[in-house]
């Protein structure tokens, strides 16, 4: 017997059982996210991933959710706003500064989160950006 596996998913049900399980602990941080300095956007959306690398059910349940699904959606068609970017970036930079100038020693895994930050940093402001709105004409039509 043959197993047919969307594409995208690993053949390995190992590797499956672990997105999946990342899957889970992403949504329950996002449940979470109303405690300061934990993010919703982030997690929602490696949830997704994590969910479409290994259940079609649970990824079908975060895109169609209220709130969460809005959020992919919104990330999926449009991209990340200037003021998503510029929050996100202020996010990374204060949790990494954090961490390298208060609560490391090494200078091996400052290095290391400096460098990890300066990824994200890229990732997100090479994220497309929603066209502006159209301009509004003010001048008055008809007759």
């Amino acid at each position: 017997m043959t197993e047919v596996i969307a594409a995208g998913k690993p053949r390995s049900r190992l590797l499956r059982a672990l997105y999946f399980g990342l899957g889970l602990i992403c949504v329950g941080f996002a449940y979470l996210s109303w405690l300061p300095g934990i993010p919703t956007f982030d997690f929602v959306i490696l949830a997704a991933f994590f969910f479409s690398r290994s259940s079609d059910r649970f990824h079908l349940w975060i895109t169609s959710h209220p709130v969460f699904g809005r959020v992919i959606r919104g990330y999926r068609t449009d991209g990340l706003t200037v003021r998503a970017k510029i929050i996100a970036s202020v996010a990374v930079i204060a949790s990494l500064g954090f961490s390298v100038f208060v609560l490391l020693d090494n200078s091996v895994v400052r290095t290391l989160l400096g460098l990890v930050g300066l990824y994200a940093l890229w990732f997100i402001w090479t994220r497309k950006t929603p066209a502006e709105s159209p301009a509004i004409d003010a001048r008055p039509t008809g007759p």
